[in-house]
């Protein structure tokens, strides 16, 4: 198992594999719109690895204010860069259910621009095998 990467989040969240979530540090730091009795009931999405971070940013950078604006927490659990993650969204049931259809249709659209990436890498690759072929 892979160490855990730590990402930008407006509340250090943890939780163990079974256990509820937790707030790590000060409970009154809580912004306004998010009540503890949230952490009860997390929303998981799983999807792989190097999606987290073509969605959220380097880092998560852009975590913190898609939680602002969806009024939700995230937790990303990833277990292996080259493997699958697991996003925990703490929150209002609708939010949590709005801000995962967000995460998945995020992550269809970044799966098809690798796709899209990778036939015009194999075209350019063909037509360089092609050229040389060819000759001078």
């Amino acid at each position: 198992m892979a160490t855990p990467k730590r990402f930008q989040t407006l509340v250090q969240l943890q939780q163990r594999e079974g256990e509820l979530c937790q707030v790590l540090g000060n409970l009154t730091k809580l912004p306004n719109w998010f009540h503890s009795e949230f952490l009860k009931s997390p929303k998981a999405v799983h999807l792989e690895a190097w999606l987290v971070e073509a969605i959220f940013g380097p880092g998560g950078e852009h975590i913190p204010h898609v939680e602002c604006v969806s009024h939700t927490l995230l937790h990303v659990n990833r277990w292996d860069p080259d493997g699958e993650a697991e996003i925990l969204i703490c929150g209002r049931p609708y939010f949590q259910k709005d801000v995962s259809k967000l995460i998945m249709n995020l992550a269809d659209y970044h799966r098809q621009l690798r796709v899209q990436s990778s036939e015009k890498v194999q075209h350019l690759y063909e037509e360089i095998l092609r050229r040389r072929k060819r000759g001078p």
